[in-house]
């Protein structure tokens, strides 16, 4: 079968919201790309779908997501259809962060040629009757009189180059809440949610500085951005390295349970998850 590959237009959403929704844990990003942020901050996505040829019915959709120095990429739907939007775009730099392992070999095949490193990664989901809060340390929501703190954790911890108007902006988002742990007048502990919809709520960005780790500090934090993401939606989800095992300890003990085993894929950037 052949495949078409445009950019996805108003009259292919329902469609593209179709094959997202078979699994909105899994394609929670690309959901929430779609009926948000492609409406907030549309210079930031780029979505592309694969059409039958005949009948063109969409077979796969795809959504670029821009960040700095790099593309991230994210499918559903068929996976030879997907390997065909793949081999019009062509990515050169660019991280797949959710790839099913029955869509690897497809995936490989459209980007034979690419320096590409594999992990593999388990995405998790903690429900309302699972979760088990442990909070041993004082947790605070940033507000954006925290920016200065969050632009110099990003760029001292993380090596961001993130402004202090863009920390300022991320801390104004209400449906994005960042949680910390402050001491000595910095951030040394973080988690945040991402994405929220009915369905997930993304949380992610746990980061804990090196000297202070094994104390407790990221299962307090990510205890509060699991309880925020429950308080938005359905379900909590996260990605983790499949051999971060301080992390998978901390998940387990908070009620996360694995949904799916997949794969992160870094396209000529070392980012790895």
């Amino acid at each position: 079968m052949g495949y078409r590959v445009v950019e996805a237009r108003e009259e292919h959403g329902q469609a593209i919201l179709r094959l997202a929704r078979e699994d909105p844990v899994l394609n929670a990003l690309l959901l929430y790309d779609w009926l948000v942020l492609r409406r907030e901050r549309p210079a930031t996505c780029d979505f592309y779908v694969a059409l039958e040829e005949p009948p063109g019915r969409v077979a796969a959709a795809c959504v670029v997501y821009h960040d700095r120095g790099f593309d991230s990429i994210l499918f559903c739907g068929r996976s030879e259809a997907s390997k065909a939007i793949l081999e019009v775009l062509r990515p050169e730099k660019a991280v797949m962060p959710r790839v099913l392992p029955e869509e690897l070999e497809d995936i490989l095949k459209a980007l034979k040629g690419r320096e590409i490193t594999i992990y593999d990664v388990l995405l998790m989901v903690c429900r309302s009757e699972d979760f088990r809060p442990l909070v041993r340390h004082p947790v605070v929501r940033l507000r954006p009189e925290h920016a200065e703190l969050l632009q110099r954790f990003y760029v001292s911890s993380l090596g961001s180059q993130m402004t202090l108007e863009e920390a300022r902006e991320r801390l104004e988002e209400q449906d994005k809440p960042v949680f910390a742990i402050l001491e000595g007048g910095r951030i040394v502990s973080m988690a945040l949610i991402y994405a929220s919809l009915p369905e997930v709520s993304l949380v992610g960005g746990v980061f804990t500085v090196p000297e202070l780790r094994g104390g407790g500090l990221a299962t307090s934090v990510v205890s509060e951005a699991t309880r925020a993401a429950l308080e938005r939606s359905a379900v909590a989800s996260l990605i983790v390295r499949g051999d971060n095992e301080p992390a998978l300890r901390i998940y387990h003990r908070l009620g996360y349970r694995v949904h799916k085993r997949l794969k992160w894929l870094s396209i000529g950037v070392s980012l790895a998850p």
